[in-house]
């Protein structure tokens, strides 16, 4: 018997070989694409983007050749956020028929990337009033409205969501960070343990753990052995770490054990502050009886309330912190005034970057502060770095130097006066060392923040500086500006 694998790549390479040739035709393209994206299974995003450019060849050659190709090719652009082209397919669609509710739930999420929540919103509710009581059309409204900051709004369309699709795992999960952000945390931490059903995004850790461990629900840990893994984004993980200790006496005082599984860029910081008795493993060295998340620790240790949990619980290195102390006295020598660690853009591949990054163009009001050096802290800046030099801005690039990774940030962010950055990695590891930051959020930012208040329970030495309506920079940095000047003027 043909091994299915075999057959499925041996057919794969026929199809591949066939729209090689000068003579490939609009069917040849569309039975490769077709094919490519049923091997992907919407997993393989490589294999999906060849199956999209496929997919719009067989287009070009023959718009009619299948009825629907337009569709697979909007579908396919949607879930590799192909925004140009999801424009571009969805208002062919919409043209052919303005009442393709797929095709304006696509369109909306398009248009929302240029922050058009008003024409959004509009394609969604047609498409609710299309296709009334569709659950996805009613979740993506949801969605729409969350991120204009109506929140009260955005719950009750969850709310109606989870009527008509009981358990909705994706649901659950964002009507969960609702929960948190309004300080609603006993709801909010068991509806966040819908994350670990969304199979596609469950890490390997977590996948490996399950075969061999019951997942942690909170039982005595008498006798038994608890892996506690690492997940979701570094943000993520500094964020959560500061549950282990709590943890940790609870076992102590059950007769537990309890394993840290983590092997990310974060490691050497996280087992200077694990208590003696919980170890760090890299692998499965240890079979344990239950598993669970970092993230799962507030819900299962009962943290319904921030009080207490802002203060410190990360530590530089000592002998790194005294060589960076150095290595700033010679970058930025004594009187030139307040050393600044800068953070002004993330990840592009984030989903959120686009909203939560300042636009280079914008930063002037904090460059021109007189007296300040900044430190760019986040690497492949270099461009901008040498640009601002160059019109006399006070600012160095230490990232050739960031050897260690988030060891050498940590210890340059103990030798600055001020952080200032947008909501990304460094903001949790200030916070987590106690240093002094100035934190830029975008309107509707991440649950960590709330909603209104200026400062976090999270992190008593960040401040928060938000955005008063979706995009608008300019009210954040001329705040930040302020305490830039008072720093300077002291």
């Amino acid at each position: 018997m043909s091994d299915p694998n075999t057959l499925a790549a041996e057919t794969l390479a026929q199809l591949r070989a066939r729209v090689a040739t000068p003579q490939a035709s609009a069917a040849d393209w569309l039975a490769f694409g077709q094919t490519l994206l049923q091997q992907a299974a919407g997993r393989n995003r490589d294999q999906q983007r060849e199956a999209l450019g496929a997919l719009v060849q067989a287009y070009r050659l023959d718009p009619s050749c299948d009825p629907g190709l337009l569709h697979a090719i909007a579908q396919t652009a949607f879930a590799l956020r192909d925004w140009p082209l999801v424009d571009s397919a969805t208002a062919l669609l919409l043209e052919r028929n303005t009442g393709d509710a797929n095709a304006l739930v696509w369109r909306a999420a398009a248009v929302q990337q240029g922050n058009d929540f008003d024409t959004a919103e509009r394609l969604l509710r047609e498409a609710v009033r299309v296709v009334p009581g569709n659950p996805v059309a009613l979740h993506k409204l949801a969605l729409c409205v969350k991120e204009q900051a109506r929140f009260a709004e955005a719950e009750t369309l969850l709310r109606r969501v989870l009527e008509l699709s009981p358990n909705n795992a994706l649901v659950m999960f964002d009507l969960s960070e609702l929960e948190i952000r309004s300080g609603r945390f006993a709801d909010g931490w068991a509806n966040y343990e819908s994350r670990t059903a969304f199979g596609n995004d469950l890490n390997e850790a977590h996948l490996a753990l399950a075969a061999i461990s019951r997942y942690w629900q909170g039982e005595s840990l008498a006798g038994k052995t608890l892996v506690v893994y690492g997940e979701q984004g570094n943000g993520d993980c500094l964020w959560a770490v500061r549950f282990l200790p709590l943890l940790a006496e609870r076992a102590r005082r059950e007769g537990g054990r309890v394993i840290f599984g983590h092997d990310g860029p974060l490691r050497q910081l996280f087992e200077r502050m694990l208590p003696t008795d919980v170890a760090l493993e890299t692998g499965l060295e240890t079979r344990p009886d239950f598993h669970c998340g970092l993230l799962s620790l507030p819900l299962r240790l009962g943290v319904f309330d921030t009080a207490g949990w802002g203060h410190e619980y990360l530590t530089a290195d000592p002998a790194r912190a005294d060589a960076w102390r150095a290595r700033v006295a010679q970058m930025a020598p004594a009187g030139s005034g307040p050393k600044v660690g800068l953070v002004w853009n993330g990840n592009p591949q984030h989903i959120r970057d686009m909203r939560r990054s300042v636009p280079v163009d914008q930063l002037e009001p904090l460059l021109t502060v007189p007296g300040v050096t900044y430190f760019a802290l986040s690497p492949g800046r270099s461009a901008s770095v040498e640009q601002w030099r160059a019109h006399g801005v006070a600012i160095v690039d230490p990232t050739p130097h960031f050897a260690a990774g988030f060891e050498d940030v940590a210890a340059l962010l103990v030798n600055l006066d001020l952080v200032v950055t947008i909501d990304s990695g460094p903001a949790h590891l200030a916070g987590a060392l106690g240093v002094p930051t100035c934190l830029m959020i975008d309107h509707v930012s991440a649950w960590f923040w709330g909603s209104e208040m200026e400062r976090t329970p999270w992190y008593d030495s960040v401040e928060l500086f938000r955005q008063p309506s979706l995009g608008e920079w300019a009210p954040v940095l001329a705040g930040v500006r302020e305490r830039l000047v008072t720093l300077a003027g002291r």
